[in-house]
């Protein structure tokens, strides 16, 4: 029972500087309002291996890891839980200096969550749009969108 929720969006901001601040996960507590922490859990630069505690609005706290990570075409986090997710980002330059950014997430639900799982989609359906509209306005309203941000909640 995965859904898939996609939404692409066109940024512009060349895809080194997408990638760079939004393949660390750990900018998201900067753009995204649903989420409330988030904490690296691993030593050195982000790649594949990166872990993070998360916790959103719309869910419990989980750990994500960093399965692909391809500068700057694309990367992927991967959590467990009561609904895992595979969500895989992949960048393509626009012909305008732009990046075009496809986020692709296939949620399964697990144990008891199953039941509930129909309403929780249509909701995160709504949300995930939201929030690469967010991400959009946060890279194209930073004056050093190549620089990437620290966020270092609960630690």
């Amino acid at each position: 029972m995965t859904s898939v929720i996609e939404n692409t969006i066109e940024i512009a901001r060349p895809p080194e500087a997408v990638f760079d601040y939004l393949a660390d996960q750990g900018n998201e507590i900067h753009w995204n309002p649903d989420c409330l922490s988030m904490q690296k859990l691993t030593e050195g630069p982000v790649g594949v291996g990166t872990r993070f505690r998360a916790k959103w609005k719309q869910g419990p706290v989980v750990e994500t890891e960093c399965t692909r990570f391809d500068r700057p075409r694309s990367w992927q986090y991967e959590n467990g839980g009561q609904i895992s997710v595979v969500l895989t980002v992949t960048l393509e330059a626009t012909p305008n200096g732009g990046t075009r950014l496809t986020s692709h997430g296939a949620w399964t639900p697990h144990g008891w969550f199953r039941i509930v799982f129909p309403v929780f989609i249509r909701v995160m359906r709504r949300a995930e749009h939201i929030v690469v509209a967010n991400a959009r306005r946060a890279l194209e309203e930073r004056h050093d969108a190549s620089a990437t941000a620290v966020a270092k909640v609960g630690e």
